[in-house]
């Protein structure tokens, strides 16, 4: 299989690892105040929810940056009051603000679906003991080269069982498929196929129905993620007990992984980060890692594949740079 397209997974997969703590929502710190952006919450409790469904994101975002503002509108969404920031300067007010006059949020219903709520304060970051340790250590871009030949052995046998086989493909299942597997193996030093697949699967069900309706009553998608969360959760827990267990009786890290970096981390306190917090960090990772990483790479292979004048382009450089390398 052509060298070029796993050489890009690797590289799409770096960055998006390298972006995955981004704010994708976000709130000021402080409650709505009458100084707020343009916008509308809509009906009471459900917000603007229901339109939010049927219209989906892209229409839902254009048709208020249009009506209230391109930089910025206030809205609810899953109840909760919220601010969308959009286009250029939106994005760069974002990114220069963090913990400055914003900080990374996740509504209650989604937290109720993934993570151990009774660890979480009010106005705690969910992944702040862990970004202030261990992600900032593996972000850095001297740590990051010693990932990739991981990522690019992993992209080569994913295209030679998932890619090759076919004429036709769908490469957004595909790339979330070859980015959870990798998220397990950097997070949790995890490559049984058939547990990384089982997992995905449940992963999936949360992943899509924390973002519905939060109506938490059996049938609706908001509870099958409320079940599957809870059973996500269950197994993390296990595998954590384990490796912790493992690092007491053996006393020295053994692997090479997230999890074994955030088992010695610990808080302002100086205590070691409990079960349930390192849980709530590692679903924090693999949810922000896991659809940056597909749909850029989804993107950039349609972008490709529309334009082979410039497939090619990249394919010539990619040679150069294989034939330096060696």
């Amino acid at each position: 299989m052509d060298i070029t397209l796993s050489f890009s997974l690797s590289i799409l997969v770096v960055l998006g690892f390298s972006l995955f703590s981004s704010l994708l929502l976000l709130r000021k710190r402080a409650s709505f105040s009458p100084n707020t952006p343009p916008g509308s919450i809509g009906w009471p409790i459900v917000g603007e929810s229901i339109e939010f469904g049927l219209s989906g994101p892209p229409k839902f975002i254009k048709k208020r940056m249009e009506k209230f503002s391109p930089d910025v509108f206030k809205t609810s969404l899953l109840g909760e009051k919220m601010a969308f920031f959009c286009g250029p300067k939106g994005n760069k007010f974002v990114f220069a603000n963090e913990n400055k006059v914003l900080a990374s949020w996740w509504p209650k219903s989604t937290t109720k679906v993934l993570l151990f709520t009774e660890v979480i304060n009010e106005g705690q970051k969910v992944v702040a003991p862990l970004l202030a340790n261990s992600v900032h250590d593996i972000l850095k871009p001297e740590a990051l080269k010693q990932y990739v030949p991981l990522m690019d052995s992993m992209a080569r046998k994913h295209m030679e069982t998932e890619w090759a086989p076919f004429k036709e493909v769908k490469v957004y299942p595909l790339s979330q498929k070859y980015t959870f597997a990798l998220s397990c193996k950097l997070f949790m030093d995890e490559d049984d196929e058939d547990k990384v697949a089982k997992v995905l699967e449940n992963f999936n069900t949360v992943t899509n129905g924390m973002i519905s309706m939060p109506i938490d009553f059996p049938g609706t998608a908001y509870n099958r993620a409320v079940k599957g969360g809870k059973v996500l959760r269950d197994g993390l827990m296990k595998i954590i007990s384990s490796r912790r267990k493992e690092l007491i009786e053996k006393k020295e890290i053994v692997r090479d992984d997230i999890l074994s970096k955030m088992l010695l981390v610990t808080n302002e306190d100086g205590r070691l980060m409990s079960e349930k917090e390192i849980s709530n960090n590692i679903i924090g990772l693999l949810v922000a890692s896991y659809e940056t990483s597909s749909v850029a790479i989804t993107f950039v292979l349609k972008h490709l594949a529309e334009n082979p004048h410039i497939y090619d382009q990249v394919r010539e450089g990619n040679s150069k740079f294989t034939r330096k390398g060696k």
